[in-house]
Order: structure tokens, then C-alpha cells, then sequence
């Protein structure tokens, strides 16, 4: 039945069909009006569709003066595979990215503020994290400035701290925030052990960073 002798018909494989022939052109360069420039290499693309999934570049296109014309876009600190991935995601809504790329498209897609994406590599990272690599992955989400990130790795490093505290990236960590409770389950060798570690981390802080006693006994407690 259609309402009021309408005729209404939905075609279910239009919007497939659709995206998979943006990107078929995207890929042979036709109808392109977006020239991304990364780090050497060239991509195409076209501009309404990165509009719609990148705030970053809606903004450049819209103080674009010729709107009209090729748009150039040019990043130094990407990498190109990265983004082709974002370009790929931008047309087909599908996310494909080797592991050892994870934190170049989390890289990215900050840049490009696609929060969405930034918030997927976020997560699949906290998924392959592992206590030998936590400080490391600490490292990557503080220079990111990703609050989230950091809050859950931290939690991670409190509920582990004892087994971290034996790498030798432990005396890295920017700060330390300690909180031991004497359990059952925790013995007075591990806590001494525990407490050695925290005084050689204090000794790197004032040491090495010049920073004050009276800053750290803020953050250790």
C-alpha cells in the first residue's frame, strides 16, 4: 500500500552501490576536486565527502577562497598509508588497518579530528596492551593529549604496579600515583620491593628533571 496514491520504492542496494562507485572513482582520480599532499606522496579525493567526515577539513574548505576549484591539502606529519586507510573509511565505512599501522591512523585521525575512528584505535590498542608494553603505550596517549586513553592505562599500571615496576621503563614515567594496601594477598618483601622502585623513581625525578620533592609527594601517595 502507498499513502495517498504515492508511489514509494526503497532501494536497498543503492547506498552500497553508491559508495562503492565514489570510491572506484576516488581511486581512478575522476571527478576529484581534493588534492591531499603527505609527506611527498599525493592523494585524491573529493571534497563533499571528506567535508562530511572530517571536521579538520570542513573547516579548510570552507574558508577555501576558490570554492570551486582543486583544493590543496598538505600534511608533513602524517603517514600517507594512514590516511589512504581514512580516505578508504571517509567512502566505504569500513576500517582496515595492519596492527603496526593502529597508532599512525590514531595519529591521523586526531589530526583530522574524526573522533569516531581515533576513539576505535584507541580502544583496540587498550585490547592488545600488555604489561611489557603499558609504558610504552602510556608514552604514545600522553604525547596524543588523550585523557581517556591515559586514565584507562594508568588504571592498568596501578592494578599491575608491582610486575611493572621491574622494567626498566618504569623510572620513565612522567609521574607515578601509588597507593599500597596491605591485603592478604601482598607480602612484605613485595611491598619493600615495591618501595625501593618508587624511592629510585623519585631519585630519577629530582635527578633528571629537576623537578621539586614537594611536586612528587603530591603525586605519589
Amino acid at each position: 500500500m502507498t499513502p495517498n496514491g504515492y508511489l514509494m520504492f526503497e532501494d536497498e542496494s543503492f547506498l552500497d552501490s553508491t559508495v562503492a562507485k565514489m570510491n572506484a572513482l576516488r581511486k581512478s582520480g575522476q571527478f576529484c576536486d581534493v588534492r591531499l599532499q603527505i609527506c611527498g606522496h599525493e592523494l585524491m579525493a573529493h571534497r563533499a565527502v571528506l567535508a562530511c567526515c572530517s571536521p579538520y577539513l570542513f573547516e579548510i574548505f570552507n574558508s577555501d577562497v576558490d570554492s570551486h576549484g582543486m583544493s590543496h591539502v598538505k600534511f608533513e606529519d602524517l603517514n600517507p598509508e594512514a590516511v589512504e586507510i581514512l580516505l578508504n573509511y571517509a567512502y566505504t565505512a569500513q576500517l582496515k588497518a595492519d596492527k603496526e599501522l593502529v597508532k599512525d591512523v590514531y595519529s591521523a585521525a586526531r589530526k583530522l579530528k574524526m573522533d569516531r575512528v581515533k576513539q576505535i584505535c584507541g580502544d583496540y590498542l587498550l585490547s592488545k596492551m600488555e604489561t611489557q608494553s603499558c609504558i610504552s603505550y602510556r608514552s604514545f596517549a600522553s604525547c596524543m593529549g588523550d585523557g581517556r586513553l591515559l586514565g584507562k592505562i594508568d588504571m592498568h599500571i596501578q592494578e599491575h604496579l608491582l610486575e611493572i615496576s621491574e622494567q626498566d621503563e618504569f623510572l620513565k614515567l612522567p609521574r607515578l600515583k601509588l597507593e599500597v594496601i596491605l591485603e592478604d594477598n601482598v607480602s612484605l618483601p613485595g611491598n619493600g620491593k615495591l618501595y625501593s622502585k618508587v624511592i629510585n623513581w623519585v631519585q630519577r625525578s629530582i635527578w633528571d628533571n629537576g623537578e621539586s620533592l614537594e611536586h612528587l609527594m603530591e603525586e605519589v601517595y
